[in-house]
């Protein structure tokens, strides 16, 4: 099977999320979909100028969709 991941950048303060994001890569296990989902949640937060992410309380939500 193959994967698509796709990230979407919400805020908890304003109670709104982007459309999504869908990753370059395509994944040919769920483990590692999901693997990537967690790091690159983690470099979009690290990417955000400081305090933005305190002030806009975001959070990062994410799936790894079946490609048919």
């Amino acid at each position: 099977m193959k994967f698509i991941l796709v990230l979407v950048v919400c805020t908890a303060i304003y109670n709104d999320c982007d459309t999504g994001m869908k990753h370059k890569e395509i994944f040919t296990s769920w483990k590692e979909c999901m693997l990537t989902a967690h790091k690159e949640s983690i470099d979009l937060l690290n990417a955000q100028p400081p305090g933005y992410v305190d002030e806009n309380g975001l959070y990062i939500k994410f799936y790894c969709d079946k490609i048919i």
